[in-house]
């Protein structure tokens, strides 16, 4: 991940739980990461994007890209191929996922979303161990408006922790950012709010 997104760091914006993860760290916090890497970047850049990442050994499946790797007797792992991943026992498969969502449709199953392009026009992210990565108000900003995909379970209490995390941080939040953001798509406080209520 660390490579990809220093090698792409122009044209990928870091988003999701690993941002949430590396902004934690910046401000002398704590998160977990996430499972998958998710990015943010502008249709235009999508063949450059592609190439590099069929280059670094990512497999294009449906609207994502999975990296394999054969976990060894010694714990470690060994990055392979799509077609020695057919060969490797599932129980010593691992798999990578990256996600990226697009300011524009790729495809008719890519994934868009109405923030990408102001966090690249107004260069909304920090450049953190050499990854540009989206500020703590445009991860807030993405996740207020999760609760639009009606889903429940773990990922959504992940993104409540990540939530929690970057709320209490000890750097104030810029509203202005937030304002921004919210002229752009409407997001909607009450399910967070609802949530830490009851808890």
């Amino acid at each position: 991940m660390l490579r990809v997104g220093r090698e792409l760091k122009e044209k990928l914006v870091l988003v999701g739980g690993w941002a949430t993860y590396f902004q934690a760290q910046k401000l002398g916090s704590r998160s977990l990461p996430s499972l998958d890497i998710d990015f943010v970047a502008l249709k235009e850049n999508f063949r450059t994007i592609e190439k590099h990442l069929l280059a670094n050994n990512f497999t294009p499946v449906g609207f994502r890209y999975i990296k394999y790797y054969h976990e060894t007797l010694d714990g470690g792992l060994k990055e392979i191929c799509f077609e020695e991943s057919k060969r490797v026992p599932p129980y010593e498969l691992r798999e990578l996922f990256l996600d990226i969502l697009w300011d524009e449709k790729i495809s008719p199953i890519s994934f868009t979303h109405p923030y990408v392009k102001i966090v690249f026009e107004k260069e909304l992210y920090d450049e953190i161990e050499g990854v540009s990565v989206a500020l703590p108000e445009v991860i807030l900003s993405m996740k207020f408006l999760i609760e639009k995909n009606k889903y429940r379970g773990q990922k959504q209490l992940k993104d409540l922790v990540d939530i929690y995390v970057l709320t209490v941080s000890p750097e104030e939040l810029d509203f202005e950012v937030f304002k921004l953001l919210y002229s752009k798509e409407k997001f909607d406080l009450n399910w967070v709010v609802q949530y830490f209520k009851e808890k």
